[in-house]
């Protein structure tokens, strides 16, 4: 047998394995699609018509609310037609109001359950809200519908591998993924064509919102020696964020920001055209894990930043910060402290960091001056530092300072306004630097201020018992031996 023949062959087979697992796939999603209800064909309504195709050219012109008006006006005058409902979705996303459109997209699918775009969107997000039946219900009919494109097909199948792991459909899971990698590069390849940034961050935030977390990294690894400029930056800033949703130890966005950083200098967001150097792209990307509760992983990229410029104050203050909260106060931390203080003795957060250091060591006494003065830079407000002063007060037998400092840290964390500057600080960096989130800012809140608010009541609350004993306990609870 010839060589040509012999490959003829094989191709042959090759193509008879893909359509026997398309076939068992598409066997599989049948059982789930549901009986569909198609649009119910009906006399054209004059009326309903005419304001249909006013909306229609209002929505082209881009004057959204108007077009509304007349979509809303065609439903009421015939309540079965899914079009205005339709051009009522376009028009609220042409205006960002995504939680709405939604909703329409769901009035969409009461009229026409295999509408294709209806079907995507809201299967999607019922991934997002963890409806996994429904969701498995609506995207295994869009699948077998089969009217989207490369993206759509990625974060359609994406959310159907998550929601069969979540209902522990493993045959279900084997099944997609037998052509998987297809549809991902098929998308990769879209979506570096499109050459837009808006694009790659929502691919990646629909990624996380639908439980594909890993599915997320991997665009990312996969498309960052694809692109430049602003679109890397979006990548490249968001790789952190993905790594510690993932529970990665750090090690991806090492290797990737250091095999960008051979050629370039990385350009990060928000001031992606200013890119900076290695060392503080890691420094950078240790912040953002940090503020998402990381400890190993942010602790790896201080230090590999410091081997890079170990004369950086913040880099130093920070590491030492994080390695005194998990280690204590070891050499390596007092070692820390004390190079951050030599660079840059009057900032606040060194002083608070070797205060705390003295707090920690058992020298409270030490740390009492720090702490003031700290506190007398300008617009230092830090509910943080004035609670590591009510501890070093304690821990001295001065009482009455002790429960003041305390009672100034309670006043500040739960003022109204601390708490919505975090909420709208945590949805700036969403929205300017990081371009996607992985927890919402309630839950970056609870996480930075929670723990220290119920601390901080809980020691109040046992002064004002006169249980001198338990507030004695719960300092050394805090760290303060």
């Amino acid at each position: 047998m010839s060589r040509v023949c012999v490959i003829a062959i094989l191709i042959f087979c090759a193509q008879q394995k893909v359509c026997i697992a398309q076939t068992s796939l598409r066997e599989h999603l049948g059982q789930f699609a549901g009986a569909e209800v198609h649009p119910t064909p009906t006399k054209t309504v004059h009326g309903a018509a005419r304001e249909y195709i006013l909306g229609r050219q209002f929505e082209l012109s881009k004057q959204y609310a108007i077009a509304i008006a007349h979509y809303k006006k065609a439903t009421q005058l015939d309540d079965r037609a899914y079009a205005p409902w339709v051009g009522i979705a376009h028009c609220f996303a042409a205006m960002g109001r995504y939680e709405t459109v939604i909703s329409v997209w769901r009035e969409v699918l009461k009229r026409n359950s295999v509408h294709p775009d209806a079907l995507l969107v809201v299967g999607l997000d019922d991934a997002r809200i963890g409806d996994f039946e429904l969701a498995k219900q609506r995207l295994s009919r869009s699948w077998l519908h089969d009217e989207v494109d490369p993206v759509e097909a990625l974060l359609r199948d994406a959310a159907l591998l998550s929601v069969f792991r979540n209902l522990h459909d493993y045959n279900g899971v084997k099944l997609l993924q037998g052509d998987f990698q297809y549809i991902f590069d098929d998308a990769v390849a879209d979506l570096v064509h499109q050459n837009n940034r808006r694009n790659w961050l929502g691919v990646l935030q629909q990624l996380v919102d639908v439980g594909a977390v890993s599915i997320a990294e991997q665009i990312v690894t996969s498309a960052y020696p694809l692109v430049d400029g602003a679109n890397l930056s979006a990548l490249l800033t968001a790789l952190p964020l993905l790594e510690v949703a993932s529970l990665g130890d750090g090690s991806l966005t090492e290797k990737v920001y250091r095999q960008v950083s051979l050629s370039q200098k990385l350009p990060l967001s928000p001031r992606w055209f200013e890119p900076v150097s290695l060392a503080e792209a890691y420094s950078m990307a240790a912040q953002t894990m940090s503020v998402l509760g990381a400890i190993d992983a942010p602790i790896q990229l201080y230090e590999l930043s410091l081997l890079l410029n170990p004369k950086n104050s913040m880099v130093l203050n920070n590491l030492a910060w994080m390695k005194l909260n998990r280690d204590g106060p070891t050499e390596a931390v007092k070692e820390l402290c004390g190079l951050a203080f030599e660079l840059e003795p009057e900032a606040s957060y060194v002083m608070d960091t070797v205060g705390w250091f003295y707090v920690l060591s058992g020298h409270p006494d030490k740390a009492i001056p720090l702490f003031v003065e700290a506190l007398q830079s300008p617009n230092q407000l830090s509910f943080e530092t004035h609670d590591h002063l009510g501890d070093a007060y304690w821990l001295v037998g001065d009482s009455e300072r002790a429960i003041t400092a305390w009672r100034t840290a309670a006043a500040l964390v739960s003022a109204p306004e601390t708490k919505k500057a975090y909420l709208e600080g945590y949805m700036s960096m969403a929205h300017t630097v990081w371009g996607i989130s992985v927890a919402t800012p309630e839950a970056l809140y609870d996480l930075e201020l929670g723990e220290v608010t119920r601390k901080l009541m809980e020691k109040i609350t046992a002064y004002d018992n006169g249980t001198t004993q338990e507030v004695s306990k719960l300092v050394r609870i805090n760290g303060a031996n």
